[in-house]
């Protein structure tokens, strides 16, 4: 069964065109829109598909480029999903939702450190968003600083009371510290690897209303 998620960011814009607007731009914001919609029912190969006929249209189109890299995310090709949110970084390195994508897809790779490095240039760009302080929780958990990630997690929840992975990553990181050390295995613990990719949001792009 498809489900949808929360720590990857298919980023909230809208988009209207005017009179100057291109032929190719509208047509890649069809696709996008289409994208959109397949992403929203669970069909991810073909939102992929159609997030790659928006970027062969128009290769600069920087937000296809961060819900392209969701939608790689969900897909589990966290490679190809770190490419595509450097691309968006590349075209404008001030998107929030390009380092959460980047932090998700770095999570999955092991790349902890790097991880939270592009969580906190996520937060530093929109401390609202949710996932990219629920990505830092889990990178901090997997690096075992635990008190760090209770922190992270905590405002998380309280951006966003309903995020079952917020609760989940302060259930994992109070469970760490109030378990004393073992003696002979380290603590095992739990890392939140949803993929997901509705937590900021998911809107499609609009144009003027066309007869």
């Amino acid at each position: 069964m498809k489900r949808k998620c929360s720590s990857i960011c298919f980023f909230l814009l809208v988009i209207l065109s005017c009179g100057t607007t291109s032929a190719d731009s509208l047509t890649a914001i069809d696709h996008y829109n289409r994208a959109v919609g397949y992403a929203y029912e669970g069909e991810y190969l073909l939102a992929l598909n159609e997030t790659d006929r928006a970027l062969a249209e128009n290769p600069e189109f920087s937000l296809a480029h961060i819900t392209r890299a969701g939608i790689l995310n969900s897909l589990g090709r966290y490679d190809e999903s770190l490419t595509a949110s450097d691309q968006a970084i590349g075209l404008n390195p001030n998107q929030s939702g390009a380092w959460n994508n980047r932090a998700y897809a770095l999570i999955h790779l092991g790349r902890y450190e790097e991880s939270l490095d592009a969580s906190d240039r996520a937060i530093s760009l929109d401390p609202a968003l949710p996932e990219a302080w629920i990505n830092k929780g889990t990178a901090l958990i997997a690096l075992g600083r635990y008190n760090e990630a209770l922190d992270a997690s905590k405002n998380a929840a309280e951006i966003d009371p309903f995020s079952s992975d917020a609760k989940e990553n302060i259930r994992i990181a109070e469970a760490a510290l109030n378990t004393p050390p073992p003696t002979s295995a380290s603590i095992p613990f739990l890392v939140i690897l949803v993929a997901s990719v509705f937590g900021a949001g998911l809107m499609a792009l609009t144009t003027k209303a066309r007869i």
